[in-house]
Parts: structure tokens; C-alpha cells; sequence
């Protein structure tokens, strides 16, 4: 409890030091969708998240994962950063801070059957990529 408070308030802080720093508008034509590692989501790549600062990143981890959610609907469990509560508390506040954002324009941000398939199927592969790693990692040990 204490340590998402603590969280929301370093959040809240981060999102108050680079409000408006985000892309309102996209100055491509049709920008790719990215897996994003950190946070299991996806991102555009016109959304200018990575380029700002580490602890608006980290803010962000729990927004695209949210919004992950949004876009795959309710039959596709993807999990939470934290706590699906805690990641729909941290996207309303960053909506509150980049109302404009183009990350949270309704395209972005609604149930989508294509584009949910297309998340399912990338990170069926990467968490399958992702185990293979951990496998061979503990053959190296042994």
C-alpha cells in the first residue's frame, strides 16, 4: 500500500516535469508497432516515450501496459505491471497530464480484433524466445 503511494507520487512528480514534452501528432505516415520488453506492451514508434527521460519511461511502463488491455480486450488476460487497479490509476493520471498525447488517441486505445491478434501472436513468441533464454542460461550452470 505505502509503496504505491510512494510510486504514484514519483510518478505524479515525473509526469508534472514533462507535461507536454510528449508527440501530439505523428509525422509518419504509418508507424510501427514495437514490443517494448520492460513492460510486456507495445508502443508506436512516434510516440516519443523513450526519448524524454528514464523516470517519465518508467511512468509509461504502466500506461502502455494498460492500454494493452484496451486494445486486446477482456478475453486476452495480459497481466498487470503492478495491479491492473494500480496501472488504470497511473493511465488516468497521465491522461489528466497529456491530454493531447498521440499514445492516447482512440485508435491507440480501443479494442482492436487485428491488431489484438497480432499483440497475442508477438508475445506468445517472446515469452516463448524468453524461456528458451532462461533454459539455456541454466544448461550453461550446470
Amino acid at each position: 500500500m505505502l509503496k504505491n503511494l510512494i510510486l504514484k507520487l514519483l510518478f505524479w512528480r515525473a509526469f508534472i516535469m514533462h507535461k507536454g514534452k510528449l508527440p501530439t501528432k505523428s509525422e509518419m505516415s504509418t508507424p510501427k508497432m514495437e514490443y517494448e520488453v520492460m513492460s510486456g506492451a507495445f508502443i508506436w514508434e512516434d510516440e516519443g516515450l523513450w526519448e524524454i527521460n528514464h523516470h517519465l519511461a518508467d511512468a509509461f511502463k504502466h500506461v502502455i501496459h494498460h492500454r494493452m488491455t484496451l486494445v486486446v480486450g477482456s478475453k486476452n488476460d495480459v497481466g498487470a505491471m503492478r495491479s491492473k487497479k494500480f496501472d488504470k490509476q497511473i493511465f488516468e493520471m497521465a491522461k489528466k497530464y497529456f491530454p493531447n498525447w498521440i499514445g492516447f488517441d482512440a485508435s491507440r486505445c480501443s479494442y482492436n480484433s487485428d491488431v489484438a491478434d497480432r499483440i497475442m501472436r508477438i508475445r506468445k513468441v517472446a515469452d516463448w524466445k524468453f524461456q528458451r533464454f532462461l533454459n539455456e542460461e541454466d544448461l550453461k550452470k550446470e
